[in-house]
């Protein structure tokens, strides 16, 4: 009975040592593995320190392609070949003034000439006045010889002349102011060149930042495309999912690559073009300041219209033309004015015989010389009539420029106007494209919606950001616009 008793209670405890190995077993394999032995110090190898992505670090070379608006600017303004050329322009205005005023200053000349006779045959000459016998008498002197040209003369002659208008008829003091406005007209077509330069590179580099904004746009919304095949596939692995639901997120990620791939080539363009307007080689590299911006002007309307006609480049231009022209009308009319001037003159003339005498002849001449032109068959009124006929034209033109200037700086308000609502606009509706794909995911998520609505959700998202990137866009390029319509630079104006 006891052993019965010991062998029931061997076999219990065999049997629970049997039930206890699989769970021992599976306790084992679950449990981590212990660490190996540390070697010896003097094994231990020497190894660099890990080292981040190269995804994450700072890439210097692009760094130093990092282009702001100003300096685009900047860049455009130093190379541009309108520029340049309007610079030369003004540097021949001021030697134009250096040239009409040079006329009212004493005018200094000297000439110089040498020559030389020789004579092609000799003959022997009868001196008379000796009684017919050779040698002496009239034939023997060396002018006479060189009268004659049986003889070698050297001559030389030179002339001092020094010469100063007295009076002029104002003519030349009215010709320097002409020269001085016109250098004035041309430094504003210079002010005018640098506006229209600074304009374009701006609508060129806001054309690139939105490209490159678009470009990120279609990279977010690849991404989202990804996640929503990621769960359709997972869906249909549980068995809750569809086909169909799967090939429309496929066909989704197919689409926005299509359009990730152009707005890459068209970013890529945007660069080159603002490479070209800046005047630098157009695959030259360029890294864009995503947070540039066009600062608001706080003037009011009024006082904006007020500003664009004192500061406006091309305004300033025609008032300067209507006053070359009434100038020149006045100069016109004083052609007939006597013209007064001095002349002091110091010649020199030597008559040289070879082997012989020389006769020297020094003068110092005194004059004072008067022109008066009494009729010259009424030119000069049909002169003074035309330089007064452009002087209306000018005033003519200066009325129109003064009505557009007034247009485009009201078009311009409400353009910026118009832009701001529309931003506004915009970011309503990006909220809303945002909580429509978020009720949407959810929806499918549950298992009450379908992947066709997701989808749809997400392309309205990304045209409304589409949307808001263009309404930025333009509103920094109607800002600008505004600055270029008031006459003011737009370089002083960004922030």
């Amino acid at each position: 009975m006891k052993r019965h008793q010991r062998l029931g209670l061997t076999q219990t405890a065999l049997l629970a040592v049997l039930l206890s190995l699989p769970v021992q077993a599976q306790t084992a394999a679950e449990a981590p593995a212990a660490p190996p032995a540390e070697p010896a110090a003097a094994a231990t190898p020497q190894t660099a320190p890990l080292q981040p992505p190269a995804s994450i670090l700072p890439d210097p070379d692009k760094q130093k392609f990092f282009l702001t608006l100003t300096e685009a600017i900047d860049v455009a303004q130093r190379q541009n070949h309108d520029i340049l050329l309007a610079e030369e322009r003004i540097r021949d205005a001021r030697l134009q003034i250096t040239e009409t005023g040079a006329q009212g200053l004493p005018q200094l000349s000297a000439t110089a000439s040498y020559g030389r006779q020789d004579p092609v045959t000799a003959g022997q000459a009868t001196n008379v006045s000796s009684g017919g016998a050779a040698g002496g008498g009239l034939t023997d002197n060396p002018q006479f010889a060189a009268f004659l040209g049986t003889a070698s003369v050297n001559t030389f002659q030179s002339n001092v002349t020094l010469s100063q208008t007295l009076f002029a008829g104002f003519r030349i003091v009215d010709a320097v102011r002409l020269a001085n406005v016109n250098v004035d007209m041309m430094l504003q077509a210079l002010r005018q060149t640098r506006q229209n330069v600074a304009f374009r590179v701006t609508n060129a580099y806001f054309n690139a930042l939105r490209a490159w904004q678009v470009v990120q746009i279609e990279e977010e919304a690849l991404a989202q495309a990804r996640e929503q095949i990621r769960a359709a596939e997972v869906r249909i692995k549980a068995g809750t999912g569809v086909k169909l639901d799967l090939l429309q997120a496929q066909s989704q990620m197919l689409q926005i690559q299509q359009r990730l791939s152009q707005s890459v080539n068209a970013y890529e363009k945007a660069k080159m073009q603002l490479n070209q307007v800046m005047g630098r080689e157009t695959d030259y590299p360029v890294l864009l300041n995503n947070y540039a911006t066009v600062a608001a002007y706080q003037l009011d309307e009024a006082q904006s219209l007020q500003t664009a006609l004192e500061n406006r480049a091309d305004l300033r231009q025609i008032r300067l033309q209507k006053e070359i022209s009434e100038m020149n009308a006045v100069i016109q009319g004083r052609t007939l004015w006597p013209t007064i001037s001095a002349q002091i003159r110091y010649s020199l003339q030597d008559n040289a015989v070879v082997n012989g005498n020389s006769a020297n002849i020094q003068n110092l001449n005194y004059g004072l010389n008067m022109n008066w032109p009494i009729f010259d068959g009424l030119a000069a009124q049909s002169k003074v009539q035309r330089a007064e006929n452009s002087a209306q034209q000018a005033q003519i033109n200066l009325n129109q420029k003064q009505q557009q200037v007034i247009l485009d700086v009201r078009q311009a308000y409400m353009d910026v106007d118009e832009v701001l609502e529309r931003e506004q606009l915009a970011l309503a509706g990006v909220e809303l494209a945002k909580e429509n794909l978020r009720v949407a995911r959810i929806s499918y998520r549950e298992g009450v919606g379908v992947m066709l609505d997701v989808i749809t959700a997400q392309n309205n998202l990304q045209q409304a950001q589409n949307n808001l990137v263009t309404a930025r866009f333009d509103l920094n390029i109607r800002r600008a616009a505004l600055y270029q319509a008031l006459g003011l630079d737009i370089i002083d104006q960004l922030r």
